[in-house]
């Protein structure tokens, strides 16, 4: 039996101690996400991560070497996840292009909200989607790949109580 695994390069641009950060708002609650999505059929990996840079964040970028690699597989998986889609995360070390301001787009995805610079120190306070706040940090420190992420592995927001609302963390305070 064949499974389908859904490629999703990510961009993770770390500048001045912050890393940017695709924020949402959905029924439940803001969370964010690092820049990207999946791949198109017939579009390399590279070229998706490049359009959906533009169409996130309104910028270009430069794509240098793969920080670390996240597998979600929804047989062996935090809790997190309803998904049935067996996916794997690229997470590229980037740069912005000169010239870019990072943005919201004209035209966001429905439940996408901003484009936000969140300090490394602070990403604790927030929900990121996967839950790699540790390995960011980690990298942000050596610039040196990390082994491939499991999310098994990562700790399950459901166990975590975030006294972190809305209200408290919102666009409007930025």
């Amino acid at each position: 039996m064949s499974c389908h695994i859904r490629t999703r390069p990510t961009a993770l641009i770390i500048s001045e101690g912050k890393v940017l950060l695709i924020e949402y708002q959905d029924k439940e609650q803001l969370h964010y996400n690092l820049p990207g999505g999946g791949a198109e059929p017939g579009e390399a990996i590279t070229e998706s991560l490049r359009r959906e840079l533009l169409e996130e964040a309104s910028i270009e970028i430069n794509i240098g070497p793969v920080a670390f690699v996240y597998e979600y597989f929804p047989n062996k998986q935090s809790g997190d996840y309803e998904s049935s889609v067996h996916g794997l995360h690229i997470i590229f070390d980037c740069e912005i292009k000169e010239g870019f301001t990072p943005k919201l787009p004209d035209h966001p995805d429905s439940c996408q909200v901003g484009v936000k610079w969140i300090a490394i120190e602070e990403l604790e306070s927030v929900i990121l989607y996967p839950n790699i706040k540790k390995h960011i940090k980690e990298y942000s420190k050596s610039r040196r790949n990390i082994d491939l992420i499991e999310d098994h592995q990562l700790e399950s927001y459901k166990q975590i109580d975030y006294e972190l609302t809305k209200e408290e963390f919102s666009p409007e305070k930025e």
